[in-house]
């Protein structure tokens, strides 16, 4: 999308979802009309966003600095993860009250523009915000409103309700057990001592990042054969409705078609009577 400006993206993705498609198509055809064709194409190549990924953008503009907070705080707890595991337990704790925020709000926007916010589009919703917070372009795409995908957020069981604060697990390579490790160096106790992964480890961990794998697969292809779904469905209605617009537009031509031919018979009606009363008062010539 080199050859279209970041702030149409944005423009694009802010408009109501049910709009997208004929606002981008429009917007296509304008740059063609002034001889910007290689920035149409690049219009034109926009898909329309998931509506999960639109509630997502959407926040943007309606929750611009709870978001900006959300992503900035994410940043903040990853890095003080190793160095100040009890700050960063307390900032996922905050952390996870801004994203239950964000995910309702963007479920309430989803509701209000006709679409029904499932649990499934709520965990997507919950997945893209996640997955944007630790990688800094989409995160700049998402402040913006641009996000042109939805994201994974392997990793962040912490965050979602499936862990607990105190084991940390936001940093790759991060000894998630280093809080642990000092409330027993605290209470007299020997830690294990323990720098590289066992085998057994490795081999979870390789197990896990597989069943994670197919996971995220097997969701991308859900993913795609709902959107696909709804495409057909939302086109069948489309035609639907186009059909139904030419039928009025028929019967609209129709019955002005009838009322034009109901006046000009009276029109014509009104003129043959006007000219007998004419003929008939005209003056007589005297005979002589």
């Amino acid at each position: 999308m080199t050859d279209l400006p970041e702030d149409a993206i944005a423009k694009l993705y802010a408009v109501p979802l049910a709009a997208f498609t004929r606002e981008r198509d429009a917007l296509a055809a304008a740059l063609t009309k002034n001889d910007r064709a290689a920035e149409a194409r690049a219009v034109r190549q926009l898909r329309r966003p998931s509506a999960p990924l639109w509630a997502t953008n959407q926040l943007a503009h309606a929750e611009a600095d709870q978001l900006g907070a959300f992503l900035d705080g994410i940043t903040q707890v990853r890095k003080a993860q190793l160095r100040d595991p009890r700050a960063a337990a307390e900032g996922l704790a905050r952390q996870r009250r801004e994203l239950q925020h964000l995910v309702h709000r963007a479920g309430a926007l989803l509701t209000r523009h006709g679409t029904r916010a499932t649990p499934e589009a709520m965990r997507r919703i919950s997945d893209t915000l996640l997955g944007a917070a630790v990688d800094g372009p989409r995160a700049d795409e998402l402040r913006h409103g641009r996000l042109t995908q939805e994201l994974a957020a392997p990793g962040f069981e912490v965050l979602t309700g499936g862990g607990r604060a105190d084991h940390l697990q936001l940093v790759k390579g991060g000894k998630a057990g280093s809080a642990d490790a000092g409330r027993a160096q605290r209470r007299g106790a020997a830690p294990e001592q323990s720098d590289q992964p066992s085998a057994t480890q490795l081999k979870e961990e390789a197990a896990r990042q597989r069943r994670d794998a197919a996971r995220q697969r097997a969701e991308v292809a859900t993913r795609e054969r709902e959107e696909a779904a709804a495409r057909k469905q939302q086109e069948a209605e489309a035609r639907q409705r186009e059909m139904a617009e030419r039928r009025a537009a028929v019967e609209q031509a129709d019955q002005e078609t009838r009322d034009l031919e109901a006046r000009l018979a009276a029109a014509r009606q009104r003129l043959a009577a006007a000219r007998r009363a004419a003929k008939s008062a005209s003056p007589r010539r005297p005979t002589s």
